[in-house]
């Protein structure tokens, strides 16, 4: 895996796996990202049945100008038959390091607040 190895060793430290991004832009010198299950409670996904939603970290480094770098984080998953991503992106590496519980638990909250579809007409998504 190449690029931000110093911040895929934090990630790991911090519970997270990291994996290789097959799926991963061309534009990007990064070729991993990571990944775990919030401890934060959250209503799980419609669409898995796992008890708690993942937190996903993408590093990205420009090709073109290997001095900028950003990272994201993101939730995804289905609700009220509509697939979302919620992400706080544009992130400085000590951003992330800074911030993640802070951002981990305003995603989560995020993903509570979206309805379930259990809602009236007029009120559902």
């Amino acid at each position: 895996m190449k690029g931000l190895a110093d911040l895929r060793e934090w990630l790991t430290g911090q519970g997270f796996r990291a994996t290789s991004d097959s799926l991963g832009s061309r534009d990007n010198a990064c070729d991993w990202y990571a990944y775990r299950r919030s401890t934060i409670p959250a209503r799980p996904c419609e669409c898995n049945d796992k008890p708690n939603m993942q937190l996903v970290v993408r590093p990205y480094i420009n090709i073109d100008r290997p001095e900028w770098s950003s990272v994201e984080v993101d939730v995804t998953g289905e609700a009220g038959g509509v697939w979302f991503k919620l992400q706080a992106y544009s992130l400085t590496v000590d951003d992330l390091r800074a911030k993640l519980p802070a951002i981990e638990a305003a995603l989560m909250a995020a993903w509570n607040a979206i309805p379930t579809g259990q809602q009236t007409q007029g009120e559902a998504l």
